[in-house]
């Protein structure tokens, strides 16, 4: 029996990841680097050094990774204070949905927790969870499974009575390492059928989730 629903945050609460990828690339032209739709798709779910790593590789080691990411946390912070933190189709109505069911509701993401919450906040909705952890809370981050073990243990209930929500394939491999059912809803990226054949379910929108759960 499920009894908790544990959420990843940027692409499957939020539609972050295409907001973040446009500034990335307004900020790169601007420097003279372009950034191409293919290479933020490679890097949804990793942490900020793995991150770090990626744009280095691609684009050197003196390439100021941390000065544009300021850069650009800058301009983020500042259209969502502005316009709101974009929600997904359905956020709304699968969290009210949730509570009046009484699961036990979590945010694990990669993003640091000052963010998460922000984001939250930005559209009050922190209070809907039980518990939340970032990935400045964990040694390691997906796909290794430890922020969703975190979890589960923090919320009190075993392996086979959570669900993970993804849109990562980082995600879907931490949550089957972690030995979680694990709900894939896609966002920007269309994802091999090697990551697929690890879903649980593979949802068109957060609100589907109700379905699966009655």
């Amino acid at each position: 029996m499920i009894k908790a629903v544990i959420f990843d945050m940027d692409g499957l609460m939020f539609d972050t990841e295409r907001l973040s990828k446009e500034l990335w690339q307004q900020l790169g032209a601007e420097r003279g680097y372009s950034f191409e739709d293919d290479f933020f798709d490679d890097m949804v779910g990793l942490d900020l050094e793995d991150t770090r790593e990626s744009f280095k590789e691609d684009y050197g080691q003196d390439f100021p990774y941390l000065e544009m990411r300021e850069q650009k946390n800058r301009l983020l912070k500042k259209h969502v204070k502005a316009n709101g933190v974009p929600a997904k189709e359905g956020l709304f109505e699968i969290i009210d949905y949730l509570k009046e069911k009484q699961y036990l509701l979590a945010v694990a993401s990669s993003s640091f927790k000052e963010k998460i919450i922000f984001y939250l906040d930005s559209i009050g909705i922190k209070d809907k969870f039980d518990y939340i952890i970032g990935g400045d809370e964990v040694e390691k981050s997906k796909p290794n499974p430890e922020i969703f073990i975190k979890a589960i243990n923090e919320l009190g209930v075993g392996r086979e009575e959570a669900i993970i929500l993804e849109d990562s394939a980082h995600g879907v491999l931490a949550a089957n390492k972690a030995g979680i059912k694990v709900v894939l809803v896609p966002d920007l990226v269309e994802h091999p059928p090697e990551i697929e054949k690890l879903v649980y379910r593979k949802l068109n929108n957060l609100a589907e989730l109700k379905g699966l759960l009655k």
